[in-house]
């Protein structure tokens, strides 16, 4: 058949095939395809001209102790010039190699003065090879809080704390926050706390007043969800900068061991929140707490991943063990 030209779609509810046919034995050969679901398969060479728009994947960040390398942190060097010595508010940043081998940027803010002393962000204990409740072991994030109260840090997975790559916009995109962590003391942890908040500066106030479950929590837009006070499973939120609000769950961690916290937000901004203590990492039935805090995000805000770290004066070990966060769909970009 002579060349086709076609004014309009051209429709197959079976899909389309382009083929090679062997001269001699008459067999045939299906280089490219589309199947019956729209699924393309491209065999020869691929030659893409013009823009190109990619989608992101889902997974920002899926990260484990046991089946993942250790994060790489930058040098923690202030704008003093010691080695480990960090102002509060100071920078650092992070990457996560994750599960399929990819790696996630974070960016890290100080919470308090950090000194000499503190103890660097590295996986220690030791690495099983299946979890239990009572592994003491993973990403340490306690700090310098063996040297110092109300000291910690903040980490915005998958850009920066105004969006970049972890930026997620309400009304387009669903949330997933899952992480597990293990402390060997929650009641030693003032607030180790998940969350979404609106893309604005670092401010190092949040942590403390959220902790404290009382005052206004500095960030316009947000809602956080974990260890809020001393082994008290809490939800703190505020919307367009206005009243903060405390809720306290009803529930409490153990005194030491595996504690999950996830928050989910659907594409209409309504959040949800479920937790499970004493279970082995990334496992368990996650349940609803018994008290919980309705909350929607605007249509159309900017918001990214934050994870909060505040602990007391004590040598006390915060562990994170896994992490995942979801944006689905993903975001899209032009090379």
């Amino acid at each position: 058949m002579a060349n086709t030209t076609f004014n309009g779609p051209v429709r197959a509810e079976q899909g389309f095939k382009q083929i090679t046919k062997n001269a001699t034995t008459g067999a045939i050969t299906d280089n490219t395809t589309i199947d019956s679901s729209g699924n393309l398969s491209v065999g020869g060479t691929t030659g893409l001209s013009g823009v190109l728009t990619r989608l992101t994947p889902a997974n920002i960040v899926d990260w484990d102790y046991i089946s993942c390398p250790t994060p790489i942190v930058s040098t923690l060097t202030g704008a003093g010039g010691a080695d480990g010595v960090m102002a509060d508010g100071e920078l650092f940043s992070m990457l996560f190699p994750g599960t399929n081998g990819q790696v996630t940027p974070v960016q890290g803010s100080i919470i308090g003065a950090h000194t000499v002393a503190a103890g660097g962000f590295m996986v220690e204990g030791t690495i099983p090879a299946t979890d239990t409740n009572g592994t003491a072991a993973g990403l340490n994030l306690q700090g310098d809080a063996a040297t110092g109260d109300n000291t910690g840090m903040e980490l915005v997975f998958g850009g920066s704390q105004f969006g970049g790559g972890a930026a997620c916009t309400i009304g387009t995109h669903a949330l997933t926050f899952d992480v597990t962590f293990n402390s060997v003391d929650f009641t030693d942890q003032d607030c180790v706390a998940i969350g979404f908040r609106k893309a604005e500066e670092f401010q190092t106030g949040h942590q403390p007043i959220i902790a404290a479950a009382s005052g206004d929590a500095v960030y316009t837009d947000y809602v956080a969800f974990g260890v809020l006070s001393a082994d008290d499973v809490q939800i703190s939120t505020r919307l367009n900068d206005g009243t903060t609000a405390h809720v306290d769950s009803g529930q409490a961690t153990a005194a030491s061991g595996n504690h999950r916290f996830k928050i989910e937000v659907s594409t209409a901004g309504v959040v949800t929140f479920s937790h499970i203590g004493a279970a082995v990492m990334d496992a368990g039935t996650l349940a609803a707490p018994t008290t919980t805090k309705a909350f929607t995000f605007d249509d159309g805000d900017t918001v990214v991943p934050y994870l909060s770290i505040l602990s007391t004066n004590a040598d006390s070990a915060i562990h994170l063990k896994s992490v995942k966060i979801t944006r689905t769909p993903g975001v899209s970009y032009t090379d």
